[in-house]
């Protein structure tokens, strides 16, 4: 099982969205972690709708670390899900795969509360992933900091999400060289790649990977209606 991370550069390529849409549709049981330090809530205001959260997610497992309670142990139960059972009740929601989300931080000065905790989650989600469940994280943007050095320690892929336009691309290669740095302190065994959303748009994949040296891991169709009904929770 694997846990893979995905961040951006700057901008907003559209990290949440693509890691929210590769939850929903992956093959085994999966938890869609929000641990983007620059706090929107977008999947709770877009795709659950402004669902009740209430003693859910990171701001919560911060708390009882506090306590000096082991957070492993407590955080399935922190998390929502992103799919209801539907009409088919819960007997079709125990064939399909499990789909979670754990909410991330409801303040902007949350994350440096949480510094303290980073090393604790990512272990707790690097034995979730050992034990049959994968893990994706919304990481947000890299940031002038880098991203959290244990997430990074913990990650089997890094992806960094960029649109194939002249912009995208040119931020994101500012940003290349200490993300590489920052997976070699981390002792990380992940390679950094690219899930570019809106391939040929105008570059296509040979193109980016040639000038900027990373693999194009995945693409994502230029889609927004569709992107719409994950971002804005429209019908």
């Amino acid at each position: 099982m694997a846990l893979v991370m995905l961040c951006s550069a700057t901008g907003s390529p559209g990290v949440t969205t693509s890691a929210l849409a590769l939850a929903l549709g992956w093959p085994r049981g999966v938890l869609l972690v929000d641990c983007d330090r620059d706090p929107a809530q977008a999947v709770q205001a877009g795709w659950l709708r402004a669902a009740p959260v209430a003693s859910r997610g990171l701001v919560d497992l911060a708390q009882a670390h506090r306590e000096l309670q082991p957070i492993a142990p407590l955080l399935w139960g922190r998390t929502v899900p992103l799919l209801d059972p539907g009409p088919e009740g819960a007997d079709a929601a125990e064939q399909a795969p499990v789909r979670r989300f754990l909410p991330g931080f409801t303040h902007p000065g949350s994350a440096v509360v949480f510094e303290p905790v980073w090393v604790e989650l990512a272990e707790a989600l690097a034995a979730l992933s050992g034990s049959g469940v994968d893990v994706i994280v919304d990481a947000g943007r890299i940031g002038r900091g880098g991203l959290p050095r244990p997430l990074l320690a913990a990650a089997d892929a890094v992806l960094v999400v960029v649109r194939s336009t002249l912009r995208s691309l040119a931020a994101v290669r500012l940003h290349l060289d200490d993300l590489r740095s920052s997976l070699e302190e981390a002792a990380s065994g992940a390679q950094p790649g690219f899930l570019v959303v809106g391939p040929g748009m105008p570059y296509g994949d040979a193109e980016i990977t040639g000038q900027l040296g990373l693999p194009v891991v995945a693409d994502l169709g230029w889609r927004p209606e569709q992107a719409a009904v994950l971002s804005d929770g429209v019908t």
